[in-house]
Order: structure tokens, then C-alpha cells, then sequence
């Protein structure tokens, strides 16, 4: 989704309880009670209040479903990522003023799986009979550990593969052709090497930073921070140090550009070729597109090597404080269904979580002349089978953020990698101790 990735600067309010406005409601549930005025064919009128955070592509479904249901007045509250989940938060804390249709990104989900006494069971609505739609590690997200609450239907995903420019590969003496490359960059070690041989004949480096790699590295292990018991393992799990130790690497080899994500730097970096490639979820091809215009023509995509990893990806949860369940239910399996998420690609490019549409022809031939018309609806599909189901945890970004902030430190002021890490997980468990 073309503004989840804010998300990387909004981490740090993750658990902060900022006011929010919102709808008004009641903390009992009542099914249909959002009015008592009958509208055609004698339904009686009922009012939906949702909250979205901004780049989602579904208010003009939304108006769609209203169209065809005139019964259903959805008043929707669109916000900033960070500002939209500390509101839900807020709410959900003062016991009142929760809308019955809440969007949740997965970065903040199992934070409020532990309330679950604050959300509908879906699977009480009949969600069980749709889940088989959905890729399967995105009903594992939606569910709690033992499956039998469903706490939000998928919206899209953010599957992971490779843009590289195509004039920096060239200069390089480098393939350009994305089979020819995909066999030459088949493990991150081949990454490396390749990246040694671009700064080496170009001067370019590799990525944009070294941040983006860990991301990506880390997105591909079954386990980051807490095991699916919820116990930290955040110092004691060798991949983690892995994805560490790598990202670490890409610095010291010179093969970051030293840029972050979502700065101004960070596009222009993109327009004029500061760096080689972008390691990007599908909703990215939106902002590049967007950023970088000069660019357009001069990127070609492959897979990422070793697997996929996911970046973003929401669920349409229904908070026990909102009124009118099962119209809202009505309303979200609707919009989620196979067919409307096809829809919603192709109008705003945001990958389904339904892979029954995978082979659809609209995704299949899906390219674009920006991406030197690469099949990327074909790419994205096969990357988004890779992705590995992962045990977030409600303490996810408190263990996640002194490792960043590490690496920050490592590659911007050249700190010991090592005492930095130690550092990160002491912080880490000094904060979960509190």
C-alpha cells in the first residue's frame, strides 16, 4: 500500500496515546442498530462509520457497495498511519468512541490480538467459510494461535523483489536482461558480489541503505524477535544476528548509499541513480513511479534472492464497540473478496491477499513501461507464495527499534557493530522489563 511505508518513521509512536476524533459509539454491540428510517425494499437505514489510514484505494469501493446498497451510509475517516492506529488505541482504552469497521497494518496487530475481549470473532460471523480465499500466511496473521479467533480479513500484501537500473548494470558490464540476472544474483552472497563489482566499475553502490537490506533479510526468517510462545529471543536467535551481521556487511563493503527511507534525498536518489537497486514491495512501484519520474524506462525487476519477505498489509477488523455488526461484516467480506481486490489492483496497484486471482489475466500480463514493462503482476504473485508466516508479538517495534537504531549508528557514524548490538538487546530488555 503506497503509504504504509510511513510506517518507518511512525514506529517510534507506536504505543504513544495520541487524542484522536472519531465516530461516537456505544460499548455494547448491537446488530442493525444504526438507525430506524426503512430505505428501498423496506431495509432499514444503517450507518457504518470506518476509519482507514490514507492510501488504502477503498473509499471508491466503498461508495460502490453504497450504490449498490442503499441502505448502508458508510461514513469513513481516513487519517496518517500513526495518528490513525494511536486513535484506535485511544478508544479502545477510554472504553468508547470506536467505529464499527477498523482497519489494522500487521506491524500493529498482535498488539491488539492481546485485547482480544475488544474485537468481534469474525468466525462467529461465518468468516471460516471465506478464509480459504486468502494466502495461507495471511490467515495465520488473522488469526490467534490456536485459529479459533479470526480477528480481521487480509487486504493486500506487500510481497518483496528486485528493482535494479538497467543504465548502472549496463555501465557495469553486468546482464541486463532480468533472466540472464536472475542467475547471477541467486543467494545474498551473489548480492555481494554483484554490488562489489557495481561500486567497483560505477562507483555506484548497491542500496539505498543498509536498513532496507535487514528488513528484507529478516522478512524472509519464520522467526524475528519473540517465538511463537511470545518469549524474547530477540538476542538468542542466530538469524536475527544473521540479518544483522549482513546488513553490517553491505556497510563496511561501501555498498550503501546512506540514504533514508521516505526523505526527500531518498526520491531524488531514486530519479537520478544515487544507487543500483531498490528492494521493494509491490505498493512501492506507485511511489517510484511518483519520486523518481526521470527515471521511468531505466528499472527492470526480478525476485529477490533467496525467497520473498513481506513489507505492509493490513486487516478490516469490527471493534466490539461498534453498533451494527453484521452489516459491517457484510460490508468488509464484500470488499475483500477476490473480485473487488482485483479491482483495487488494478486501479492502485495494491497486491491481493487472494491468490485464487493470481492467474487472472489483468495480473499475469500486468506490466508496466515504467519497470521497462517487466511482467511485475506475474513477479509479485510468485513472491507473494514465498513469504513465510512470522509471529509478530504486541512488543514487536520495542525489540525492533534498538536494533535499527544500531545499525543506524553502525552505518552513519561508523559504530562497533558489535558493542551496538549488545547494546540493542540490553535496551531491548530493559524496556520489556518495565
Amino acid at each position: 500500500m503506497k503509504k504504509l511505508g510511513i510506517m518507518l518513521m511512525s514506529f517510534v509512536l507506536v504505543f504513544s496515546l495520541a487524542a484522536c476524533g472519531g465516530s461516537s459509539g456505544g460499548s455494547t454491540p448491537a446488530n442493525n442498530a444504526g438507525g430506524e428510517a426503512s430505505g428501498s425494499g423496506g431495509q432499514k437505514q444503517v450507518t457504518l462509520n470506518m476509519w482507514l489510514f490514507t492510501g488504502t484505494g477503498l473509499e471508491p469501493l466503498v461508495d460502490q457497495y453504497m450504490k449498490e446498497n442503499p441502505h448502508v451510509k458508510v461514513n469513513i475517516q481516513a487519517q496518517e498511519y500513526a495518528d490513525h492506529h494511536n486513535g484506535l488505541v485511544t478508544a479502545l482504552a477510554a472504553g468508547s468512541g470506536a467505529p464499527d469497521i477498523s482497519l489494522v497494518e500487521i506491524g500493529y496487530l498482535d498488539r491488539f490480538k492481546a485485547e482480544e475481549n475488544n474485537f468481534h470473532n469474525l468466525a462467529d460471523l461465518g468468516a471460516n467459510d471465506i478464509m480459504g480465499n486468502y494466502l495461507d500466511w495471511k490467515v495465520v496473521q488473522a488469526s490467534s494461535q490456536d485459529g479459533s479467533f479470526i480477528f480481521g480479513l487480509p487486504t493486500d500484501v506487500g510481497p518483496m523483489a528486485m528493482m535494479y537500473r538497467t543504465d548502472i548494470f549496463e555501465q557495469a558490464g553486468l546482464p541486463t536482461d532480468p533472466a540472464a540476472l536472475q542467475e547471477k544474483i541467486k543467494s545474498w552472497e551473489d548480492f555481494i558480489t554483484v554490488g562489489k563489482t557495481i561500486k567497483a566499475e560505477t562507483g555506484k553502490p548497491m542500496v539505498d541503505s543498509i536498513l532496507s537490506v535487514f528488513d528484507v533479510v529478516k522478512g524472509q526468517k519464520n522467526e524475528h524477535y519473540f517465538d511463537s510462545k511470545g518469549e524474547l529471543i530477540a538476542g538468542t536467535n542466530p538469524e536475527m544476528k544473521k540479518a544483522y551481521d549482513f546488513a553490517v556487511r553491505v556497510a563496511k563493503e561501501g555498498l550503501s548509499a546512506n540514504i533514508a527511507q521516505w526523505t526527500p534525498e531518498w526520491g531524488a536518489g531514486m530519479n537520478n541513480g544515487d544507487f543500483a537497486v531498490m528492494l521493494s514491495p509491490a505498493w512501492m512501484m506507485g511511489f517510484m513511479k511518483g519520486n523518481a519520474p526521470d527515471s521511468a524506462g531505466k528499472w527492470n525487476v526480478i525476485q529477490m534472492p533467496e525467497g520473498s519477505g513481506n513489507w505492509g498489509g493490513s486487516f478490516l477488523t469490527l471493534p466490539k464497540q461498534g453498533k451494527n455488526t453484521e452489516e459491517a461484516y457484510k460490508l468488509i467480506s464484500w470488499l475483500l473478496s477476490p473480485e473487488m481486490q482485483l479491482e483495487n489492483f488494478k486501479a492502485n496497484g495494491n497486491f491481493p491477499s487472494t491468490p485464487s486471482i493470481y492467474d487472472s489475466e489483468a495480473i499475469q500480463t500486468f506490466s508496466d513501461p515504467f519497470f521497462s514493462d517487466a511482467p511485475v503482476g506475474k513477479i509479485y504473485a510468485e513472491a507473494a507464495q514465498k513469504v513465510v508466516p512470522v509471529y509478530y508479538g504486541p512488543s514487536y517495534v520495542i525489540a525492533n527499534t534498538p536494533i535499527t537504531n544500531a545499525l543506524g549508528e553502525v552505518q552513519n557514524n561508523n559504530a562497533d557493530p558489535e558493542a551496538m548490538w549488545k547494546d540493542a538487546i540490553t535496551q531491548i530488555e530493559r524496556e520489556l522489563r518495565r
